[in-house]
């Protein structure tokens, strides 16, 4: 029994439309989710993590398959019955089907480039949950990176070594037999590569969420969130044998392949998009903003607490280390991004992690800690002037406004940067000779 089939027979290309145009939407659609979670992400925390890069390099093989299909399907391919008395082949025609089959070649090394992507979206975000953690989850990671990378090479290998002589694959007339034209080795190499990847993928982070401190009805939902990777697995289950069966006609192919990969993107995505639906995970760090007058912190020496009616005469200004907590209790996170074991969304436990590390590119900031010493208004001096003294008309007065350190410490609408400063000298009064 041989692994190939008898072709198909050939079909108009209005047959072919409804299959255009499910591969156009698809593409559509998966466009659409891939620009929600980078518009997301850049809202909340103002950068993009590694795994975003990769989900917007996605759309490159998802745009470039959808507009070789469209002239695969639209020219036709080799993979037809020349058997039938009824079909006769113009020279054009058959120029036409053997641009179509070359051309297919490049649509079955970017289909699984789009889906491996996709695949390396969850990776990278595995990887940014488990960062710090054991030693074994890191080799792991690896480990599958190393896997995706052999599966993809084998993927491309059996698209193109299937076929000898080469040029067999864009030969129409006579026919090139079916190892040239129905492309099963790749059909089957692709499907066992992408099934034995998902499952891999949703096995990794169930020992991390079942270690976790997290309550048993949140490591419920996020293993059933992992484990969407099987839905993949059915689609690739079911391609083959629903391609088989039609002998590999390519409009059958072409649309379950772009179903996979509308499920690939649904799976990768779900898991950012539902974090901001629900409000949680990473978010950029708010700064809040005091202005005079107001019971908060003041911006300067001298200035009257509108509350209190209490005189701010001196301040010290003290430096707290990246990482640490703040009096009121509040972790010290800073540079561009949150720590990988700190951030909501770590699977670590805080202050349980292995190496206590930064993820690359993230730096710490060194917070400013201000210690103010006020005094009653009738007590001293009114900021170093006599008691009484009124400022001349032309003299500018202050002006209230607000102040607040970026994430870099550096005032925001200056180049300042925070340095340390010592305790003010006590304000003297000052006397004037001949009065």
């Amino acid at each position: 029994m041989t692994l190939y089939t008898p072709a198909p027979p050939a079909r108009p290309f209005s047959d072919d439309k409804p299959t255009l145009l499910v591969s156009w939407w698809i593409a559509g659609l998966c466009s659409i989710v891939i620009a929600l979670r980078l518009a997301g992400r850049y809202i909340r925390v103002e950068k993009l993590f590694i795994e975003d890069k990769i989900a917007g390099i996605f759309l490159i093989p998802l745009l470039l398959r959808t507009a070789v299909l469209h002239v695969v399907l639209l020219y036709g391919t080799n993979n037809i019955s020349l058997s039938s008395s009824d079909l006769v082949l113009s020279r054009e025609e058959i120029r036409r089907r053997s641009i179509g089959s070359g051309l297919v070649l490049l649509t079955r090394i970017l289909h699984p480039a789009a889906l491996w992507t996709l695949k390396f979206v969850n990776l990278e975000f595995f990887s940014r949950l488990v960062a710090g953690g054991r030693r074994s989850y890191i080799v792991t990671l690896w480990f599958l990176r190393g896997t995706l990378v052999a599966a993809f090479i084998a993927i491309v290998i059996a698209d193109l070594a299937e076929c000898r002589p080469f040029s067999n694959y864009w030969a129409v007339i006579p026919d090139p037999g079916g190892q040239c034209r129905q492309g099963y080795a790749q059909l089957f190499t692709t499907s066992i590569c992408s099934a034995l990847t998902d499952v891999m993928l949703v096995v990794f982070p169930v020992p991390i969420i079942a270690s976790s401190r997290l309550k048993l009805s949140r490591k419920i939902i996020l293993m059933l969130l992992f484990s969407l990777g099987l839905m993949n697995v059915a689609v690739s289950a079911y391609r083959v044998p629903k391609v088989l069966s039609e002998n590999g006609y390519q409009g059958t192919r072409t649309t379950w392949a772009s179903m996979e990969i509308l499920m690939g993107t649904f799976v990768a995505n779900a898991l950012a998009l539902g974090s901001f639906i629900r409000d949680n995970g990473a978010k950029k760090s708010k700064f809040r903003h005091y202005e005079q007058g107001s019971s908060g912190p003041r911006s300067g020496g001298g200035t009257l607490d509108g509350e209190r009616g209490r005189k701010v005469t001196s301040m010290v200004v003290k430096r707290a280390p990246s990482g640490e907590t703040s009096d009121s209790g509040t972790l010290v996170r800073g540079g561009r991004g949150l720590s990988r074991t700190a951030s909501k969304d770590s699977l670590i436990p805080r202050g349980h992690a292995a190496t206590p590390s930064l993820e690359a590119g993230v730096y710490g900031m060194k917070t400013t800690t201000i210690q103010v010493t006020v005094s009653e208004p009738g007590d001293g001096v009114d900021g170093g002037r006599p008691r009484g003294y009124k400022a001349p008309l032309a003299m500018p007065q202050a002006v209230s406004q607000s102040m607040s350190a970026s994430a870099r410490g550096v005032e925001r609408g200056s180049t300042i940067l925070l340095k340390e400063m010592e305790a003010l000298p006590p304000s003297r009064p000052v006397s004037r000779k001949g009065q």
